[in-house]
């Protein structure tokens, strides 16, 4: 089993890897869209909005969550975290993170 882009992989098949909270509170975002982006991973009208953005699409979960900037993945564990929570792997926020992974890339 390898796990890859979010999803863990058996024999060629996608799992979907679950968003987490439990990194707790990344004080770089407001409560308010913490809020916001943890109650529309639920909301039923979450293909409406994903829709509006790239309505040739096909409204897959997965990445629907992701384009409309829902959660984000940790570049160093891959674990799938909620917009404005720390990483529930490592700990690190989503800028800190992303700004590490960048410079081990030498980007």
């Amino acid at each position: 089993m390898q796990r890859a882009s979010g999803h863990l992989r058996l024999a060629g098949t996608h799992y979907p890897t679950p968003w987490t909270v439990g990194g707790g509170p990344d004080f770089d975002y407001d409560a308010a869209t913490r809020e916001k982006r943890q109650a529309w991973l639920t909301d039923p009208r979450l293909a409406e909005r994903f829709r509006r953005i790239e309505p040739h699409s096909e409204p897959d979960y997965e990445r629907m969550i992701r384009v409309l900037d829902l959660v984000w993945e940790c570049p160093d564990d891959a674990t799938v975290n909620v917009v404005g929570f720390l990483c529930a792997g490592c700990g690190s926020g989503r800028e800190m993170a992303t700004l590490a992974a960048r410079c081990r890339e030498g980007a």
